[in-house]
């Protein structure tokens, strides 16, 4: 191994990178990603994949209920759910999931622990919101912005 000075990094201009695909190859494709069919054809594609998405989204709630007092165990599963809830048509459970995501975000930013009792009962909401039939995002909102208001409270 040689004692020389490390190099310095060299950059190169977007322009110098070979393009993927011509200009006219590039317009086809736009217009293929905007048509009517290819809509239609993601439509049931999300569909479709909306069943296996809420039996996964009900793992993560069985195993985040199952985590308890566990903390990072809890975290990581709630950020799975946020991630996809709303693709699986569960909008209310995935909005809890996104303001218990923040609370824990903000409490460990500020060098804080989580209040138990708070993160319990967003557990609890998502649970119940994503074992729920239908999701009554009225209703969900309304959860919605009273568990912002106290996690804003309690994270203060």
């Amino acid at each position: 191994m040689s004692n020389s000075a490390p190099k310095t990094a060299q950059m190169i201009s977007p322009d110098a990178y070979p393009q993927m695909m011509g200009r006219q190859d590039g317009m086809r494709a736009m217009a293929a990603l905007r048509s009517g069919q290819t809509m239609a054809q993601a439509q049931v594609a999300m569909e479709e994949a909306a069943a296996p998405m809420k039996a996964a989204i009900l793992q993560y709630v069985d195993e985040m209920e199952a985590a308890g007092a566990d903390m990072r165990t809890v975290f990581d599963k709630v950020h799975e759910i946020r991630g996809f809830a709303a693709t699986a048509g569960l909008v209310t459970t995935g909005r809890i999931a996104e303001i218990l995501c923040r609370y824990m975000d903000e409490v460990e930013r500020m060098g804080k622990t989580p209040d138990g009792n708070l993160v319990a009962l967003h557990v609890s909401a998502i649970a119940r919101a994503a074992r729920t039939q239908e999701d009554d995002i009225q209703l969900g909102e309304q959860v919605a912005a009273e568990l912002t208001a106290l996690a804003r409270k309690l994270a203060r």
